[in-house]
């Protein structure tokens, strides 16, 4: 009997317990990706000829990765519409996602081939993303002079996109112009100086290819702090101090001493550099960023006076 009265009692309160979430809970019902899904659905049911609704709904589909879902509203809005910039670039890119890359090309090259001939075609963000989304893909199939092509085009309407740099530095290597490539690689750099891997393995593999040993070890060292491996880098980094890569050495020492926070060794590195190299202005910029004074001033000075 007690432990039958005992078993009443439990079953007892975990009914209560049961009930009371039932009364008390409220279901979140759908979640807002959900909700704007289901209203961009509801729009396109009450306006099937809109552009617009259709695109809105194309999106939501996107990003909730119903990619062919997706890419049947985008061919709805090319039948009304067969040049429109939008319905393409999403096409293409959900094809990308899809890993359809050859159809994905054919829907870019819609926008290239148009593209050209434009008013505005030089400064054209469109045609710009296009050209850079089929470089990539051509880069990817292999067909590395065609890439080069349509990256050059895409950097001559925007000549900072750091990554349509770096595709055609890796275009570049594949196809044997070594020292273009290095100078590809390095300009996107310029954009994105740390927390970008490929660039430094891929100038690693150049400056092998030209038997550049200190730059390769350099790139190297830049990798592997990169890749998680600040104790391997900084040794690397530590071997180039006496050598013709000594500033390049110091100025990697800098940043990543910066970017683990040691403020005060990054300090010390970017006024070695400055030692050496008065008018280093990768130097002068970091101090300042540190909030060290003396750099602010004879940053300052520098850009009064102008390069010597």
């Amino acid at each position: 009997m007690l432990r039958l009265g005992v078993l009443v009692l439990v079953v007892g309160v975990a009914a209560f317990g049961f009930i009371y979430y039932q009364d008390q809970h409220v279901d979140a019902g759908p979640s807002l990706i959900g909700r704007q899904t289901a209203a961009a659905e509801a729009a396109v049911k009450k306006q099937p000829n809109s552009i617009a609704a259709r695109l809105a709904l194309a999106a939501s589909y996107r990003s909730v990765k119903r990619l062919d879902d997706a890419i049947v509203q985008y061919d709805e809005v090319l039948k009304a519409d067969k040049g429109n910039r939008f319905a393409l670039l999403g096409r293409g890119d959900s094809l990308i996602a899809k890993g359809d890359l050859t159809a994905a090309a054919a829907t870019y090259r819609k926008i290239t081939t148009a593209g050209t001939k434009g008013e505005f075609a030089a400064a054209d963000p469109q045609l710009e993303e296009a050209r850079y989304y089929l470089g990539s893909i051509l880069v990817k199939q292999g067909k590395t002079k065609e890439a080069i092509k349509e990256l050059q085009a895409a950097l001559r309407i925007q000549s900072s996109d750091s990554d349509a740099l770096y595709l055609l530095g890796v275009a570049q290597l594949k196809e044997g112009a070594t020292l273009p490539a290095i100078g590809s690689l390095q300009q996107a750099l310029r954009f994105v100086p740390t927390g970008w891997c490929e660039p430094y393995s891929q100038l690693t593999v150049a400056y092998k290819k030209l038997g550049s040993a200190s730059q390769a070890t350099y790139a190297g060292a830049m990798a592997d702090f990169c890749h998680k491996k600040p104790v391997e880098a900084k040794r690397r980094l530590t071997t180039l101090l006496t050598g013709q890569m000594k500033v390049d050495a110091m100025l990697g020492l800098a940043q990543m001493a910066e970017t683990e926070n040691n403020n005060p060794e990054a300090t010390s590195w970017f006024k070695k550099v400055l030692a050496v190299d008065r008018t280093n202005v990768t130097a002068m910029t970091g101090l300042s960023r540190l909030g060290v004074g003396p750099a602010t001033r004879s940053m300052s000075s520098s850009t009064t006076q102008g390069p010597s």
